[in-house]
């Protein structure tokens, strides 16, 4: 950075420094005067006016702390305090070594800093509404807040020279891979002057912790001798830099506690709302992070004339900054972190986020009922907004939009018991009524581990069938006919059952114990013959049963033929011990028009089953298709509180 450039205040006479080169206004830091050079040299000077002072809002920075980004250094040589009517906040005016500048906003414990684009390439502000996306170069843009915003207050150096109390429209967009940026319209909503873009990122990735100041709030903001103006009850903020509303712990009116100002009474409470089951105040220690309770909403939405309603319990990570939400949805819990709208994309009926694809689920417009407790923005019963919940079980994506503003949140479910561990609570939480939009499918880890056990004894079993199939004999042992006499009388006779001769087959060797596949064919034609059989051991005169039935139909009619049955039919014996056998076969059929007239027997040992296994088969399935239907069941359950039911 250039060596600073030194000039006399207009107004007091008091020493005016532009250390950086683009710095155009320097404020006195003598009588608050804003002087703006008028050419290139600091020798013409005028004053645009005097600034308010700057409120103490909580900044770990200061004028002069230098910092690094990029391998880079810079140092921060000017603050401007803008406001939307929510309260001021910071932003800084960094000058680099290498000659570059650019802006480092916070809000909430994050830091963003942006540079300046040569080609805005952005949308008017008319076009540019909240949620609308612009492409820009390879990235896709949305913008994610739309505002005026008021010029409060400064110190140090800036790049503009602009009155206090000017007003200028804006907006936020977000990118991929956390890039943030401003697009700034100056005083007219009308074609973009300007846009900055950069990363969104934490103190301590631009700063060392040593040049970060230890501040105290403001002794009104922490709650020295404030009272609520209703009932005169001693009030303390937990968050005093953050907080903008704040309820009354004795009369629960709601009081406005804008950053560095005294309470003011907003409205008398209206309907106090559910009693929290966690006290505000409270920590909670999860995994990952440890958490203290500081407000509790009651919001709801309504469908066909009934109210559904949940609890958001706002929570503050007391280490790394940054606030969440614990929700109660009938007893179903969900931790939400805030996400950028630029790592979300929507498709149609889903959106995509962290290689994750969430389904929608609902889109309603949610209302502010009741308020607890303190919270970072100036929220009142009444207040709503459109809301979008996407679902991929146990994780929920959400979209919350007004006309100024929309933001995304991720979730995922907690069983109510991590909860009730992670707060310590003496009482035990509700029970879970119903099913939660992201609340995991019970039926879900049992079908998965079904499905692979299933698959893995499928394999198994398919391997071990094939491996049998290959390795039997499957050798034909006997191959014999029999003529069968004739047992119709003539002339007019009904027809009716007979008994043919008993039929004895040639000897045949079964070797080891074995499988036997029987095979019957006969002529039979629109008729049957059952055969009784019986594999006999010549030596043991050990006895097999078996029976065959073969029928044979058929016909035309309508103009079309048919047929059912077949002239063969298999059966298969099973257990056949090693031995000389010979078999014995009685027929049975119907007089008539196609009665058989002959009869042959096969016989084949040692043969692979196919049946037997398929049926294993069917009962290893079993267990997954029950689960299937459960699983099924739930989800179907599920999707009929969403948009979509029938669908």
């Amino acid at each position: 950075m250039k060596a600073a450039r030194v000039t006399n205040c207009p107004n007091c006479g008091g020493q005016v420094e532009f250390k950086a080169g683009a710095s155009l206004l320097s404020v006195c830091g003598y009588c608050s005067s804003a002087v703006a050079r008028v050419g290139d040299d600091i020798t013409e000077l005028e004053i645009l006016g005097q600034v308010a002072p700057l409120a103490d809002i909580g900044s770990p920075l200061a004028l002069g702390v230098s910092g690094r980004y990029d391998k880079k250094g810079f140092t921060l040589v000017g603050r401007v305090q803008l406001d939307y009517g929510s309260g001021p906040w910071n932003e800084w005016y960094a000058a680099f070594d290498d000659g570059r500048w650019g802006w480092l906003a916070e809000a909430q414990g994050k830091v963003y800093l942006t540079f300046g684009r040569a080609e805005p390439q952005a949308p008017s502000y008319p076009a540019a509404r909240v949620g609308s996306r612009f492409a820009l170069g390879p990235h896709e843009l949305t913008v994610v807040e739309r505002r005026r915003a008021t010029f409060v207050s400064a110190e140090g150096e800036l790049p503009f020279a602009v009155q206090p109390g000017a007003q200028f429209f804006y907006c936020d967009v977000e990118g991929p891979d956390g890039l943030f940026g401003t697009i700034d319209y100056g005083t007219q909503p009308r074609e973009a002057e300007s846009l900055f873009l950069g990363v969104e990122r934490k103190y301590e990735d631009f700063f060392d912790k040593s040049v970060l100041r230890d501040y105290a709030p403001t002794e009104a903001a922490a709650g020295v001798a404030m009272n609520c103006p209703n009932c005169g009850a001693a009030v303390e903020l937990r968050a005093p830099d953050d907080a903008q509303r704040v309820t009354c712990g004795s009369c629960e009116s709601l009081l406005d506690c804008s950053k560095g100002s005294e309470l003011y009474l907003m409205s008398a409470a209206k309907q106090r709302g559910p009693d929290p089951q966690i006290p505000l105040g409270s920590v909670g220690k999860f995994e990952h992070g440890t958490y203290t309770v500081y407000g509790l909403l009651t919001r709801s939405v309504t469908f066909d004339g009934v109210r559904y309603a949940w609890q958001e319990y706002l929570l503050r990570d007391e280490r790394r900054g940054g606030y969440y939400w614990l929700i109660d949805n009938d007893g179903h819990w969900t931790f939400v972190r805030p996400v950028s709208a630029g790592a979300v994309t929507e498709r149609g009926r889903s959106a995509r986020f962290e290689n994750r694809t969430y389904r929608h689920f609902s889109s309603s417009s949610a209302q502010v009922d009741a308020l607890r407790g303190e919270f970072y923005w100036k929220v009142q019963v009444g207040d709503r907004v459109g809301t979008s919940d996407y679902v991929m079980p146990p994780y929920i994506l959400s979209h919350e939009r007004s006309p100024e503003e929309a933001t995304w949140s991720a979730g995922e479910y907690l069983e109510r018991d991590v909860v009730q561990a992670a707060f310590k609570l003496k009482r035990p939480l509700a029970r879970a009524q119903g099913i939660a939009p992201n609340q995991p499918n019970p039926a879900g880890p049992s079908l998965k581990a079904s499905w692979r056990f299933g698959l893995m004894f499928s394999a198994l079993l398919l391997g071990l069938s094939f491996l049998m199939a290959m390795t039997s004999d499957n050798a034909q042992v006997l191959s014999e006919t029999w003529s069968l006499p004739a047992k119709t009388r003539g002339g007019n006779e009904k027809p009716r059952r007979v008994t043919g001769d008993l039929l004895r087959s040639k000897p045949f060797e079964v070797s080891g114990k074995s499988a036997l596949e029987i095979t019957v064919t006969s002529d039979v034609k629109n008729s049957f013959v059952f055969v009784e059989g019986t594999l006999i051991e010549q030596g043991t005169n050990k006895r097999v049963p078996f029976g065959v039935h073969v029928a044979n139909y058929s016909g035309y009619v309508g103009g079309q033929t048919w047929s059912s049955g077949a002239y063969q039919r298999t059966v298969y014996v099973g257990g056949v011990p090693s031995g000389s056998y010979v078999a014995e076969l009685k027929p049975e059929w119907v007089t008539g028009r196609g009665e058989p007239t002959k009869l042959q027997l096969q016989v084949r040992s040692d043969v692979f089953i196919g049946s037997h296994a398929t049926f294993l088969f069917f009962i290893l399935w079993l267990f997954p298709l029950l689960q299937g239907i459960r699983y099924f069941g739930f989800e179907k359950r599920r999707w009929m509180e969403s948009d979509h039911a029938g669908v």
